[in-house]
């Protein structure tokens, strides 16, 4: 951002006027923690601003408007992987929300809360726990401090059959690049359905608001889930890694029939062992990716499948049971199907209470190996991956993030201020064996050709349509490991696009690209920015905008 200097001492004065000069950050080294994200080159910003509510987030707007300032919204800034708080465009003024942090209204009867961007996943479901137990909410399987609608305003997927976190927002307030406000959908005043039929009267416009830069949410309407009768978790490993496409064919049609209802993450070795274990020095010193024999010999070491997945079944106990005998009649065939529910997880919290007594270990661990096939490592996975799938956040699997980092992984991860090195590619295709097949082929010749680590998580974004969520693990502190993740990034993503494809969600690396892969699309979007921005101020460049 090109500007004179005197000009944006003068906004910043505004700034600190409308929000508190400590809600205000421009100074070198307070911008420079702000600055740093996971991917290889994150665009500084030129200063951060905090409202704390939806009427200082209209002051700001305005004033960024009189001023010609750029402005770029962010939740939380914990879009790891994706651009975090990072904008687009160098020197743009943040826009961070999180100290939005207010839950308005939960209904129990119709099974819906309101809340503000800066509200997290943590602190929503502690929110239900204590007050409203009766509801559960879904989350992600990365940070529980993630913002809610932020990762809902990115269409982010989550755990449970409430996974399409786009789909559960209904009623939003959005202040506009004018600074006005706006509700969509039956936002009216006094609107008794608001926050739940969706599509309001007219036009639906709140997929405007998504992966997009024509407004800022500032409060929204999240549909809940009633606590179910029962809630049983599984776990499936793949026997042949050959019969991956046989396995996306029964998915899927587990799922148009209704078996399947939450969301399945069918991952590969590397994802598994990226939570369980990491680079050892010797590795990160000899190696920018596994060979493949030290794959093979840490696959053995913590009893890891080249396939494997996890859902959860949840209803009324006979409608358990007859998902749980569907789901044996067709995956048993293929592999290792176990039923978790939350008697087995009492037992498990025993078991690893007990580990901790060395002379209990070896017994406790050679039992786990005989019984379950599984390392002791996974035993300490159980816990948090089925409380997941119940909606429960856990920061146990961001610790995939530190798989290339020298710093052991910790207890709560932060990736962006430990110099993890990581980007998220993510192409979603049809869902059938011969389409998954085709795409996780292509992005692991180009993983091999670069020589990095081939990260895949396959995702249910719906019954017919499947993620292939790929992370690109660098080093930091490695410059040629940095460009060529730039280039695998670039470059597989163009031959994606070439082979018929398209991203189900992209970070900021890969935005600049979108605007001339759908030239027509992107010239309509075009003239609706020029008139709700005509100084394109709003997040200028988002998703190619």
């Amino acid at each position: 951002m090109n500007m004179d200097p005197d000009i944006f001492r003068e906004a910043l004065a505004e700034f600190e006027g409308a929000v508190g000069p400590a809600h205000v950050k421009w100074r070198p080294e307070e911008l420079a923690p702000l600055a740093k994200a996971t991917i290889p080159q994150p665009r500084r910003p030129g200063a951060v601003v905090y409202p704390g509510d939806s009427q200082e987030v209209e002051a700001v707007v305005r004033i960024a408007r009189h001023f010609g300032i750029p402005l770029w919204p962010c939740s939380k800034g914990r879009n790891w992987g994706y651009g975090s708080a990072t904008p687009v465009e160098e020197g743009t003024v943040v826009l961070h929300l999180e100290r939005l942090n207010r839950i308005l209204e939960v209904n129990d009867e119709l099974a819906y809360a309101v809340i503000e961007p800066g509200v997290t996943y943590r602190q929503l479901r502690e929110h239900l726990d204590r007050h409203h137990p009766d509801l559960w909410c879904d989350c992600t399987d990365g940070t529980p401090h993630g913002s809610v609608l932020g990762n809902a305003l990115d269409r982010g997927l989550g755990t449970t059959h409430y996974a399409d976190h786009f789909g559960t927002l209904c009623g939003l307030e959005v202040i506009l690049p004018s600074g006005e406000t706006l509700r969509t959908g039956g936002g009216v005043e006094n609107c008794h359905t608001w926050h739940t039929h969706k599509w309001g009267v007219g036009p639906y416009i709140e997929g405007l608001f998504s992966q997009s830069n024509f407004g800022v949410v500032v409060k929204a309407g999240v549909w809940l889930m009633p606590r179910p009768g029962s809630f049983v978790s599984f776990t499936f490993d793949l026997a042949r890694a050959d019969d991956l496409p046989q396995l996306v064919d029964t998915i899927r049609r587990l799922s148009l029939e209704g078996v399947i209802s939450s969301a399945v993450h069918l991952i590969n070795d590397v994802v598994t062992l990226s939570v369980l274990a990491q680079y050892s020095p010797e590795q990160l010193q000899r190696y920018s990716r596994l060979p493949p024999e030290e794959l093979a010999r840490m696959r053995q070491e913590y009893g890891v499948s080249d396939w494997s997945f996890g859902g959860g079944i949840q209803g009324r106990p006979s409608m358990v049971r007859a998902a749980r005998r569907e789901l044996r009649r067709a995956l048993s065939p293929l592999g290792r199907l176990m039923f978790v529910d939350d008697r087995l997880i009492g037992v498990v919290r025993v078991l690893l209470g007990w580990r901790k007594r060395p002379w209990l270990r070896g017994f406790i661990d050679g039992a786990v190996r005989v019984v379950t096939g599984k390392s002791p490592a996974m035993l300490e996975a159980a816990p948090e991956i089925h409380g997941v799938l119940k909606g429960i956040p856990s920061d146990y699997f961001v610790r995939h993030a530190y798989f290339k980092s020298p710093l052991p992984k910790p207890v709560e991860s932060h990736p962006d201020r430990d110099d993890c090195g990581i980007t998220w590619l993510a192409p979603i295709v049809p869902m059938t064996g011969e389409h998954v097949s085709r795409v996780v082929s292509l992005c692991k010749d180009y993983f091999d050709r670069y020589e990095f680590d081939f990260y895949v998580a396959l995702l249910i974004q719906n019954p017919r349509s499947m993620i292939v969520l790929t992370a690109i693990f660098f080093r930091k502190d490695d410059a040629e490991q940095c460009k060529a993740a730039e280039s695998l990034y670039q470059e597989l993503s163009s031959a994606i696009a070439a082979s018929g494809y398209q991203a189900y969600r992209v970070g900021t690396p890969g935005m600049r690209a979108l605007a001339g892969k759908n030239p027509q699309f992107h010239a309509f979007l075009k003239s609706l920015k020029n008139a709700a921005d005509p100084g394109n101020l709003l997040a200028p460049g988002k998703y190619g905008l």
